[in-house]
């Protein structure tokens, strides 16, 4: 008897110290919880961005280093500070794969990760993608019953249009054409253009109609259009050949690369044989001649959301900030998706809130940043500054700056 009692005696002493170290567990997890909660509450940030694949250089590196940069230097102010807290600020990263499919499924990992410490881990508030329409369209359709905000440099108004929850930071189709054919008119003085693009893409069909509808609103004309498509994007003598011959004061290549290097290679052969010594346009996509390129369209002019030499306090600071940082000089994707960052915490600021609707509210207001002004009523339909830039002696300088 006195044995068995000895035993339950025992049994009982483990139970209890079982039961007490399960109490303390318990109650140090909760008092971390709280510490943390507390102590350095956190917004966070997800970017999606392509990390492999032919765009995670381009794209992918440059838009993870200016995010990076703008959560650093928020940090290092002491946080974000929203109402009368300090909230550090996170950056939870995606791989897009630059796939349409692989999009969506890295916007759920974001939105689904750590679901059980999400005290510790809180999902992203807002995302940024890719400036990639064909990536950002079945994102933003994704994302638009969540209500959740996204914000992309992506140029097609497909992607933004009539979304409240997606806001656009970059120069979209249209804008590109009216502000090319604009300038060609009022700035070069253009009677007569001609155009080399394919009808095929997207981009470049709907630059082409904008441009055409403004410079003819504007007493110009264009009087040659010609066209190349897959199969003869390599041999363009006979559109070239019948451009000379209309004599046009410029030329618009609205067309990505490689297309774009090819024409370029192709122009400097027929200068002399044609006579093709004129101006010649392009957009945005331009932006992504590397500087072994952009000797092949010498003297041309381009569409870009950003130049490092805008010549603002902001985009001069930014621009010897992140040299410093990475020892290297920022390009268009760093600069913009530095913008979308700052643009995000602003809003989070200005409402005293991190509640989506709050940003959304705040996101929607006149916005300043180092790539200029930008405007996102709730339309859907952005509205942004832009700069022309000028390729001379095989650089890309700052030409001139052209408002909303």
């Amino acid at each position: 008897m006195a044995q068995i009692l000895m035993k339950l005696q025992l049994l009982w002493v483990r139970s209890r110290n079982l039961i007490l170290l399960g109490l303390i567990t318990v109650g140090c997890l909760m008092l971390f919880m709280a510490y943390s909660l507390y102590v350095s509450p956190q917004i966070t940030l997800g970017l999606i961005t392509p990390l492999s694949g032919d765009f995670a250089v381009l794209a992918g590196k440059e838009m993870i280093a200016g995010a990076e940069l703008a959560v650093e230097q928020a940090n290092q102010a002491g946080g974000l500070l929203v109402g009368d807290r300090h909230y550090r600020v996170e950056l939870a990263i995606a791989d897009d794969g630059n796939k349409p499919p692989s999009t969506i499924r890295a916007a759920d990992q974001l939105l689904q990760k750590n679901l059980i410490f999400s005290w510790l881990h809180p999902k992203p508030l807002a995302l940024i993608s890719s400036p990639q329409s064909s990536l950002a369209l079945p994102l933003a359709a994704h994302l638009q019953s969540l209500n959740l905000p996204l914000i992309t440099a992506a140029p097609d108004l497909a992607v933004t249009g009539q979304k409240k929850n997606v806001i656009g930071i970059g120069l979209d189709h249209y804008a590109q054409g009216s502000r090319l054919a604009t300038f060609a008119r009022q700035t070069l003085k253009v009677q007569r253009a001609a155009i080399l693009y394919n009808p095929d893409n997207y981009y470049s069909r709907n630059v082409v109609t904008k441009f055409q509808n403004t410079l003819e609103q504007l007493g110009g004309k264009v009087v040659i259009m010609a066209t190349y498509g897959k199969d003869s994007a390599q041999d363009l003598d006979s559109q070239f050949q019948a451009i000379a011959l209309q004599k046009p004061d410029v030329l618009l290549l609205p067309n990505y690369l490689p297309d774009l290097i090819n024409q370029g290679q192709q122009l400097r052969k027929l200068d002399q044989k044609l006579g093709l010594k004129i101006p010649i346009l392009g957009g945005d996509s331009w932006a992504g001649l590397i500087a072994a390129n952009l000797p092949l369209l010498e003297g041309g002019f381009f569409l870009s959301p950003w130049h490092p030499m805008i010549p603002d306090r902001r985009n001069q600071q930014f621009v010897q900030d992140y040299t410093k940082a990475y020892r290297q000089p920022p390009r268009t994707n760093a600069a913009l998706t530095y913008d979308a960052v700052q643009m995000i915490l602003g809003a989070i600021a200005s409402q005293k809130s991190a509640n989506p609707e709050a940003i959304l509210r705040g996101i929607h207001q006149p916005f300043t940043g180092v790539t200029g002004i930008i405007s996102n009523p709730p339309s859907g339909f952005p509205i942004r500054s832009s700069i022309i830039n000028q390729i001379k002696n095989g650089e890309a300088e700052f030409y001139q700056q052209i408002s909303p």
